[in-house]
Parts: structure tokens; C-alpha cells; sequence
């Protein structure tokens, strides 16, 4: 059983369930921790607004306060901007998350005119080498540039040198996630990631607060790659991540 749910969504972006909503989904489901992780201001349709992030950082305090047996982090789930390594975490309140995700998104607005490509490209020429090379880039830029914690569902949406990727992480302490919605990578590609140094998180994805805790999908490949448990961070222990600021919330 997972310790914590480390990247799930609420109606700050484009979720169906309020933080409260998830935290009481995460003990239902006998969960010790749970991360809010609503998607970048730069997600046009799921995007939480930056207006808002004074009303969802108070939010989480209170349900801190008001479940204390659970610990509750305050995160996002960030994008890649351009091959540059640029990402959409609000350099204002930056220090205030304790967990920061990072992956590749549709609908991203850009921040220069010469990075419509970079998206352009997974919708156009998705096969082509050039669009390989720039998200690729962005992964490993964004690595090399940020304090991010998890690489959110790998190579979904878009294709990467999976094997560079997986270095940068391995060399930064940035997990690769399991993804409770989606299947992202191959048992082998899982086998092959470890045999670089990188370490595994089991996340739901949640959308929506039934299925906070719900790694089933992931669970499977994992057991299909023959990879020893001890390589998932958040299987029966609490992890610790590079930006090392959960201190702050535990109790």
C-alpha cells in the first residue's frame, strides 16, 4: 500500500473535488499523506489562476488544521515552456510549495513566438527527430534549471530520449512517476530507468477525489518488470524529495 498520494487535482484547475474533498478521500483510503498539485497558471484549460493562490495556499492551512493526523503538502504540477527548461512556477510564491511536478502538457501557452514549435510539433510531426530532440531538451533543461521533485507520467503526450531523461533525474534525485491514470512507460523502460539510478512514485492522478490512492494501472507494469519494491519511494514509507521542504508541513 502507498504511504501518500503525491500528485492529485482539485477545482483550483480542472479537478472535481475540493482540498478537503482529497484530504478526506486520502484517509478513507488510509493514506498518511497527501499533495494538492493543481496544473500551472500557463494550462489554459486547466490552469489554476494566479489570483488565486493566496485563497489555495489558505485553504491548505486550514485543512492542515483541521486534519492533523494526515499531513498535507502544498504542491503544483508544473509545465515544460520551451526546450529552454523554462516552467510555469510562479516565481512569486515559489517557496511556498513543498512539492513541485513537473510534465509535458497540450495547451500550454507559450512564452516566446519561437516556442510554438515545441508544442506545434507533438500535434504535427510527432515522429520527427526534431520534435524528439526539443522535448527531450525540455526535460532535460527543466531538470538542470528547477528544483522539481517528480516528472510527472514520462513521455505521455510526447516522445523523449527516455535514457537521457532518466539520467538528468537520476543525477538531480528527481523521481519518475507511475501514474495511476495512464500507462506512460514499458516494464522495460522501467528496468532500463533503474539500472541508470532512478527511483519510482506511485501516484493516482487524481481528477477527482474517488480515485485519490488509486494506483492499480501502474501497480501492474511495475510487477511486469520484475524491479524490487524498495525502488518505489512511497510503498509503505514516507519519501523524502529533493526541494526538501516537507519538513515544513509535518507535525
Amino acid at each position: 500500500m502507498i504511504y501518500g498520494d503525491y500528485h492529485t487535482h482539485t477545482t483550483y484547475s480542472h479537478g472535481k473535488g475540493s482540498v478537503e474533498d482529497n484530504v478526506r478521500a486520502a484517509i478513507a483510503a488510509g493514506l498518511r499523506e497527501i499533495a494538492i498539485t493543481d496544473h500551472g497558471p500557463r494550462h489554459l484549460l486547466a490552469g489554476i489562476k494566479l489570483r488565486r493562490l493566496p485563497d489555495f495556499f489558505a485553504d491548505i492551512e486550514r485543512m492542515r488544521e483541521k486534519y492533523p493526523d494526515v499531513r498535507i503538502y502544498a504542491g503544483m504540477e508544473t509545465d515544460f515552456l520551451s526546450p529552454r527548461g523554462e516552467i510555469d512556477l510562479p516565481e512569486e510564491y515559489a517557496d511556498k510549495f513543498d512539492i513541485v511536478i513537473c510534465g509535458y502538457h497540450k495547451g500550454i501557452r507559450p512564452l516566446k513566438a519561437r516556442d510554438v514549435p515545441f508544442f506545434a510539433g507533438n500535434l504535427i510531426t510527432k515522429n520527427s527527430r526534431k520534435t524528439l530532440v526539443r522535448n527531450t531538451d525540455a526535460y532535460v533543461n527543466a531538470l538542470a534549471r528547477n528544483d522539481i521533485d517528480i516528472i510527472s507520467h514520462p513521455c505521455h503526450d510526447c516522445r523523449i530520449d527516455l535514457r537521457a531523461v532518466g539520467e538528468a533525474a537520476a543525477a538531480r534525485g528527481t523521481l519518475m512517476e507511475l501514474n495511476g491514470k495512464r500507462v506512460s512507460m514499458t516494464a522495460d523502460e522501467l528496468v532500463m530507468l533503474a539500472s541508470l539510478g532512478c527511483r519510482f512514485i506511485l501516484d493516482s492522478d487524481a481528477h477527482s477525489p474517488d480515485k485519490v490512492g488509486n494506483v492499480e494501472i501502474e501497480r501492474e507494469v511495475w510487477e511486469q518488470s520484475g524491479l524490487p519494491d524498495g525502488l518505489i519511494v512511497n510503498l509503505g514509507t514516507a519519501p523524502s524529495f529533493p526541494r526538501g521542504k516537507q519538513e515544513r508541513v509535518r507535525k
